[in-house]
């Protein structure tokens, strides 16, 4: 019993010392959680300022992912780059591969020189002088042509029909007696002239061959600055050569080239052999024909000129049709009109040209329009040079209807002109009238004039039927000396009033504001003028010496 007891104790004891033992095991559990717990949290502590105190560290993680991303994004750029540049070269190739089947070469051989060619030392025919020179013609080696022998020349051409018509420069075959054409593939025929425009600088050959690819003329009013163009010729004979470049410019005038100028403006290597090819799209279609460039070697400083496809198809559309181009004709003659001239016209600050003349029976006269109109826009077309006006007006058929915008007396006002056709370019050249001697004076002016009957007037040639105020003396640096007034012009208006005698110039002078400008309308040798009367620059501003006199370069008319 006692051992049972003891055995009953024992068990009794171990069972209530267990609880007592998970107790202290689940409190010493308690105390090392809390410990590891307080460890980790001084690790926590610990190690958090090891991280906020290490920006070489943070940096260099930086940098690192930095340069990772950026090698990406350079990379990216790269084959971006790549990726356009493939393009733009599959472009030319699909431009050049489009068009070159369509692009000959034009072999010229003149028996007789030029006067041209004479003059300039026997340069091949259709050359001109350098610094517009047209790259028409190969220079070296054979820049000097031969003294003795027929002259030889080499442009470009583009095939226009399948059987067998071809657009080339005017200045190209112009003086040739024999031309050959060499296609693509080395084939040679022999071409005759259907037409030729110097006007515009186009002509259009005839080949027996058939068959032949035609180039197709695309829309030169679509282009816009800065758009790639590719041409095709034969430089220096070197034949089915393209070079690439962009428009630099629309609508060049007044380059003194050709009568109708209109050109599209490109750096795009044109060299002497490539006259008369042409100027493409990306798309292969012609947008111009290549006519001249500015050099000042005779090679291409990156300034060429060709004629758009509006302006050069319409040509070879009426060549074929027609074998000519009948052009619009408005009767008029136009300057150029600075701040100066515009203010001292009541058209302040105004852009376009001046009507000095106005052919009598004309269109411009039933329309309206006289001397001293400041012409601000034609046919819906803003006018800033005689050459766009020029243009604007011989790109238009005979009939055509015209609206005209000018200044007149400070108001803008409309004109309606209907238009007839221009005839030949030739000019009948009038003799200078002899003035008769007269004691009457316009001392504003420094002139001396006299007046001239109708009968004395066409005695001289000058038109007159109220008679004519002509010059007999310029006084020496005066006024009117300084504006390029000589003695034996005829003087048709001041200010804003016609002159045909002496109390009407004087009255006309009158009438004009103290210390105005005064723009008085000169006729010489057939051709009229206003010319810009200071009365400012009077004796006084100009004694001083030669060298403060305003310079008096005279403008050479295209």
């Amino acid at each position: 019993m006692k051992n049972a007891h003891n055995n009953a104790s024992l068990t009794s004891g171990v069972h209530e010392r267990r609880p007592q033992r998970q107790q202290n095991a689940q409190s010493l559990s308690m105390r090392i959680a809390n410990r590891s717990a307080i460890a980790a949290t001084s690790a926590l502590f610990l190690c958090a300022p090891l991280a906020a105190f290490s920006p070489a560290t943070e940096g260099v993680a930086r940098a690192a992912t930095t340069t990772a991303t950026t090698a990406t994004s350079v990379d990216a750029r790269a084959e971006s780059a790549k990726g356009e540049a493939r393009s733009l070269s599959r472009a030319f190739r699909g431009a050049a591969k489009t068009l070159s089947p369509s692009v000959v070469t034009i072999n010229t051989v003149s028996n007789a020189k030029s006067e041209q060619g004479q003059a300039m030392g026997a340069m091949p025919p259709g050359m001109m002088p350098p610094g517009m020179m047209p790259p028409g013609f190969q220079l070296p080696p054979n820049m000097q042509a031969p003294k003795q022998g027929p002259a030889r020349g080499t442009g470009t051409g583009a095939v226009i029909s399948a059987d067998g018509y071809i657009v080339t420069a005017n200045h190209v075959v112009a003086d040739a007696d024999e031309i050959e054409i060499v296609f693509q593939n080395g084939r040679t025929e022999k071409a005759e002239i259907v037409g030729l425009d110097p006007g515009t600088d186009i002509a259009v050959l005839k080949t027996n061959a058939t068959g032949l690819v035609p180039a197709q003329f695309g829309n030169s009013e679509e282009l816009d600055i800065g758009d790639w163009v590719v041409a095709i010729g034969a430089p220096f004979g070197l034949e089915q050569t393209v070079t690439a470049g962009i428009v630099s410019a629309k609508s060049r005038s007044d380059v003194g080239l050709a009568t109708f100028e209109n050109y599209i403006q490109t750096d795009a290597a044109i060299n002497p052999g490539n006259s008369g090819g042409p100027l493409a799209n990306l798309d292969g279609e012609i947008i111009g024909i290549n006519s001249c460039i500015s050099s000042k070697g005779g090679g291409n400083d990156g300034i060429g000129f060709s004629v758009p496809s509006a302006v050069a198809k319409r040509v070879v559309d009426a060549i074929i049709a027609d074998g000519r181009v009948a052009r619009g004709w408005l009767g008029i003659s136009v300057q150029p009109a600075d701040d100066d001239m515009a203010a001292s016209l009541g058209a302040d600050g105004a852009i376009g040209v001046v009507v000095n003349q106005v052919v009598p029976g004309s269109p411009a006269q039933k329309a309206g329009l006289e001397p001293g109109d400041l012409i601000t826009e034609v046919g819906g077309k803003h006018i800033r040079t005689p050459g766009e006006l020029i243009a604007t007006i011989g790109h238009r058929s005979p009939g055509s209807e015209l609206a005209i915008t000018a200044f007149r007396g400070g108001e803008m006002e409309e004109f309606n002109a209907t238009l007839a056709e221009r005839e030949s370019d030739e000019k009948v050249k009038t003799k200078t009238p002899k003035a008769k001697p007269s004691a009457t004076a316009l001392e504003q002016l420094g002139l001396t004039l006299t007046e001239l009957s109708a009968s004395d007037a066409a005695s001289l040639g000058v038109t007159a039927e109220e008679g004519a105020l002509a010059v007999e003396r310029v006084e020496e640096e005066g006024p009117a000396s300084a504006a390029g007034i000589e003695p034996g012009d005829v003087i048709r208006r001041i200010g804003n009033r016609n002159t045909h005698t002496l109390d009407e110039a004087n009255a006309a002078l009158d009438a004009m504001r103290e210390g105005a400008s005064i723009p008085v309308l000169v006729e010489r040798e057939g051709r009229a003028r206003f010319l810009l009367v200071k009365p400012s620059e009077t004796a006084e501003n100009s004694a001083n010496s030669e060298d403060s006199a305003e310079p008096r370069t005279p403008r050479r008319r295209r």
